[in-house]
């Protein structure tokens, strides 16, 4: 069994093969390491854009209500607490 390794090793096919597969998987332009590494950045990039689009949602709520002043003046009551100079606000938590 040692002896048929030895010789499929010594054989200038095997040998070469070997050689490719090595400098594929950690030397060339499309590594393992690299590929690992965009991987991980495009999961990132990925996860951003979600969190980019959550905002932007919320924005365009925001912004809906804008024109409308009974709408402005009742965000800016909840989550300002501003109030008009004739009036008391009781906070209940």
């Amino acid at each position: 069994m040692g002896r048929k390794f030895l010789k499929f090793c010594k054989s200038k096919g095997t040998v070469t093969v070997v050689i490719f597969m090595v400098w594929v998987m950690f030397f060339d332009e499309i590594s393992i390491p690299k590929w690992m590494n965009q991987k991980a950045k495009n999961k990132n990039i990925l996860e951003e854009t979600e969190s980019l689009k959550k905002k932007t949602l919320e924005l365009e709520q925001r912004l809906k209500y804008k024109d409308n002043r009974d709408t402005v003046e009742k965000y800016a009551r909840e989550n300002y607490y501003m109030k008009r100079s004739n009036e008391v606000i009781y906070i209940f938590d």
